[in-house]
């Protein structure tokens, strides 16, 4: 079980640097540019994924174990999930806009 939360916890902290990290180059570009990216908006989808997570891995801590019974999987939960499906549906949105706004002047 140990292993599982481990591996739960560095899977999805990866997740939320890479949300992070786009949320800087938005920032950057707003900053540089003085055209509006709306990084602000890209903590919702952050928190949203943050919660996710923390639900799955409290259904890891306190999942019963036993014979017959299974381990908790990354599915199943319709909360989380629905909190994973809106933070993504977010994260498209927003990366749209900004990758709409950084090739706006670019010639293919």
């Amino acid at each position: 079980m140990i292993l599982r939360l481990l591996l739960a916890i560095i899977g999805w902290c990866g997740i939320l640097v890479l949300q992070l990290f786009l949320m800087g180059i938005a920032r950057f570009f707003e900053r540089s540019s003085k055209s509006r990216t709306f990084y602000h908006l890209y903590l919702i989808p952050i928190a949203l994924t943050a919660l996710g997570a923390l639900i799955y891995w409290i259904r890891i801590l306190f999942a019963e174990t036993g014979p017959g019974l299974a381990w908790p999987d990354f599915t199943g939960d319709p909360l989380a999930n629905g909190f994973l499906f809106i933070a993504g549906i977010m994260l498209f949105v927003l990366s749209s806009i900004l990758h709409d706004q950084m090739l706006r002047g670019a010639q293919p």
